[in-house]
């Protein structure tokens, strides 16, 4: 008897923390799927039938060690949901023009970090920069690779004093291609504590949201883009998605039906 109160107790307490894990994935919204399928995502062999899109990784390790937090693989596994393609990791101290090109992508994603840049070395990030100045490839830089390309611009890149962390207004400040079918302000989500202290030259300013000025820039020539915050993070907010599939569309990428 005293087995089967014991075998209900713990049927009891199972279904309690489904329950709570459930309710906390539907309330914070952006962990519901794609961050938790970020962690199993790995790497395929290149297919040469498929197109290719380039992700550097400017996170302090290499993605491969990265088993929790690994931003370049939740934006691969959203970017394979959009459309059928191979994904190119490359780690930031190796994202030279010429490995870049080695698959000739048909553009490049610069995704997120954790780590200060104060722990970074300048000379480790050379590669990167002299790429974004040479490339003339589509590029879109997402949070720390925003502030990647704001550096690679001469821009400083510092702490705020507060993080901007949940989901946001972002103002559109000006007309452009990445955001068709997008209503203004947009709502994103956003994870950041640090932020481009002042526009590059040669860019234009296209975002803004109350706790961060610099949310969306372009290069005036280039196709280069930041945005600081995580489109990635869509959840149940279409707008992320949207932007998101509209440069891979600008790139000229087929999307899924």
């Amino acid at each position: 008897m005293s087995k089967k109160v014991h075998w209900k107790k713990a049927l009891f307490y199972l279904l309690i923390a489904i329950i709570i894990i459930t309710s906390i994935i539907i309330a914070t919204d952006f962990l519901r799927w794609q961050m938790a399928r970020g962690i199993f995502w790995r790497p395929s062999e290149i297919d040469p039938l498929q197109a290719t899109v380039v992700i550097i990784c400017p996170m302090h390790t290499p993605p491969a060690e990265n088993l929790i937090m690994n931003p370049a693989y939740v934006l691969a596994d959203y970017i394979q949901q959009l459309a059928d393609v191979n994904i190119d990791i490359i780690h930031y101290p190796e994202a030279d023009f010429q490995r870049v090109k080695k698959h000739d992508p048909i553009c490049v994603f610069i995704s997120g970090q954790t780590a200060p840049w104060t722990d970074y070395e300048q000379e480790k990030l050379q590669p990167i920069f002299q790429f974004l100045h040479r490339t003339s490839l589509p590029v879109l830089g997402v949070c720390g690779g925003h502030q990647i390309i704001a550096q690679a611009y001469g821009v400083l890149v510092a702490p705020m004093g507060y993080d901007e962390l949940g989901y946001i207004q972002v103002e559109l400040l000006a007309d452009d291609p990445i955001f068709h079918g997008l209503e203004n302000p947009i709502t994103v989500f956003s994870w950041h504590s640090e932020e481009a202290k002042e526009m590059p030259d040669n860019f234009r300013l296209l975002g803004s949201s109350n706790l961060c000025e610099i949310q969306i820039f372009t290069h005036d020539e280039k196709k280069i883009y930041g945005v600081q915050f995580h489109p990635e993070f869509a959840g149940r907010k279409p707008d992320g998605k949207i932007l998101l599939t509209n440069f891979l569309e600008m790139a000229g990428l087929e999307l899924r039906k």
